[in-house]
């Protein structure tokens, strides 16, 4: 059952919404987007997902999402968010551990929280998992530590989709340097990517708004990277085959990897897809008739509540252990949940002669919390 709070921005008329699904932990946890265009009944749609993402990792912790209907390249983007940040002030104190979402930032979102007063984005962690403020921004800071080429904050959620992908692939009977074609290079795309190298997985082509890169024989990721957040993929790299956006999934390569828009791949495209396993990072990356469809066709999918889990499951690892973890500690434990979950969800679904949705969301289904306990310390997958 969703509980939605509407802000209606006095200054410019624009609408937002927060959304609680179900009400029986401590805190709910979900992003903020900004997007033209979003509507309440998408962020309904959107909360219940955060719901299934808490039940699969077995924690005490309830889904949300929060957004404004607002153009995130607007010069008033900043204020704009800071005025819906004011009004969502209570719930961030109290219930709501916001994160970033589509058009928004976590060092942007944490910037603009600070100017209102507000000490976190995360604050109600604080009090549900019964930290003494000093504990709880101890360890916050430790999404400011750089591991490799980006922060921990940075790399949390696209480092779990990675690994998902590496779990796919093993799952797959794929070598341990797998192609992989991704779609998509914002906060999502990024890390995933830097993972993806970093474990000597080839990406050969990768695509955002504005166009297509491909290089067979891998692309300058680590040079990418060093680009300024936003770059169209096309000109962040000094070599590779410039083509439109859509030539994605025409490019051969072992894994196709989902991080950026909903839908994206239609039912026509499903007998043209060159790859034998798709793994979802973005929200409703694929629709149901199209998940179904490749599932027919023999493609191995991840799907969207666990290729994007990682954000949940980077919390889990970073505020549930007794003792505070380094950000190597916190990376290392959302590869032991990725790692895990997806062996998990391929073998049982194998062994039942099902997809790893359906395991997925009937173990999500069948987890009940716990709502007097602390959110965060019980996940399945984190020993």
């Amino acid at each position: 059952m969703s509980t939605v709070l509407e802000y209606v921005d006095p200054l410019e008329g624009f609408r937002g919404w927060l959304v609680y699904d179900g009400g029986s932990c401590r805190i709910a946890a979900g992003g903020c987007r900004v997007q033209q265009g979003l509507t309440r009944d998408t962020l309904v749609s959107l909360a219940s997902r955060m719901t299934l993402k808490e039940r699969l990792l077995g924690i005490n912790v309830d889904g949300a999402k929060c957004g404004i209907d607002y153009d995130p390249r607007s010069p008033g983007k900043a204020a704009a968010v800071r005025r819906f940040l004011a009004f969502l002030r209570e719930e961030l104190v109290h219930r709501f551990s916001m994160g970033s979402d589509m058009g928004t930032r976590w060092d942007e979102l944490e910037r603009l929280a600070a100017a209102e007063g507000i000490p976190s984005i995360k604050y109600a962690v604080r009090r549900a998992q019964e930290f003494t403020d000093d504990e709880f921004f101890a360890r916050l800071r430790t999404l400011q530590a750089p591991v490799g080429a980006l922060t921990l904050a940075q790399r949390r959620a696209g480092h779990a989709l990675a690994e998902a992908a590496v779990g796919a692939a093993r799952a797959a009977g794929l070598g341990p340097r797998a192609t992989c074609a991704l779609q998509g290079f914002g906060n999502l795309g990024r890390a995933a990517a830097c993972t993806l190298a970093e474990v000597g997985m080839t990406v050969v082509a990768v695509s955002d708004e504005f166009g297509c890169v491909a290089d067979h024989h891998g692309l300058d990721i680590p040079g990418m990277l060093a680009a300024p957040f936003g770059t169209p993929v096309q000109a962040s790299v000094r070599r590779g085959e410039q083509l439109p956006s859509t030539a994605l999934f025409k490019i051969p390569a072992d894994i196709s990897i989902l991080a950026a828009t909903e839908n994206a791949i239609s039912l026509p495209q499903v007998g043209e897809l060159p790859t034998p396993v798709v793994v979802v990072g973005a929200n409703c990356g694929l629709t149901p008739d199209v998940e179904a469809a490749l599932d027919r066709a023999g493609v191995l999918v991840i799907p969207d509540f666990v290729g994007g889990i990682g954000g949940s499951a980077s919390v889990e690892a970073l505020f549930g252990p007794e003792h505070r973890p380094t950000e190597v500690h916190v990376l290392g434990g959302v590869t032991q949940i990725m790692r895990q979950l997806v062996d998990h969800l391929i073998s049982e679904a194998r062994r039942r002669g099902t997809s790893a949705r359906s395991v997925a969301l009937h173990l999500a289904q069948t987890t009940i919390p716990v709502p007097d306990r602390r959110p965060y310390g019980r996940s399945r997958f984190l020993a």
